[in-house]
């Protein structure tokens, strides 16, 4: 098993009512790389594409493929500007994204029964046939990385809770609505 390392936290006081609580001291500077919860964040999300690599290379997808796949193998049927909002790319990203699948034959995109000029995508027969490699990818690297399931269930749901905070804060300020 895998052990997390150990990482210096910057000195602040928080106050709760009258009474002023200190964060432990330390050498570190709030400012300091290693003191970032974007770098931290930013940084495992790189080990965690790097650790799939092999993987999705083997599938011969890319990353944001992977994720576009992911989207339409739970949500078939959906449009490009609803895989956009789930993906949280814009029209301009996703749209070579999918060409690129399909070009794989991968996904296909068909008018829409209910809407004739909606075009609703789908993963094809080769696109769904990636799901089980898919499923041995994470198991793998979720086994080789040795941590309770319970941990990382908790973990992602800590960054995804953190993220919904970041997206009322830049909602409030720009006057946009939150992203979902």
């Amino acid at each position: 098993m895998l052990s997390m390392p150990e990482v210096a936290h910057p000195s602040a006081e928080v106050r709760v009512g009258a009474a002023v609580a200190t964060a432990p001291a330390s050498d570190r500077d709030l400012l300091s790389l290693t003191s970032q919860l974007c770098f931290a964040l930013y940084s495992t999300s790189r080990a965690m594409t790097a650790a799939y690599r092999p993987f999705l290379e083997a599938m011969e997808v890319t990353y944001p493929q992977y994720l576009a796949l992911l989207a339409l193998w739970e949500h078939p049927g959906m449009t490009m500007k609803e895989l956009g909002e789930h993906l949280r790319l814009d029209y301009g990203t996703v749209s070579p994204l999918i060409q690129r699948l399909q070009a794989h034959g991968l996904v296909e995109s068909v008018r829409s029964a209910h809407d004739r000029r909606a075009v609703e995508l789908r993963a094809t027969e080769t696109g769904a046939a990636l799901r089980d490699r898919a499923r041995h990818m994470i198991e793998s690297v979720l086994a080789e990385v040795g941590y309770p399931l319970e941990t990382l269930i908790e973990l992602r749901d800590q960054v995804g809770a953190l993220g919904a905070r970041l997206d009322a804060v830049v909602a409030e300020r720009t006057g946009r609505p939150a992203a979902q």
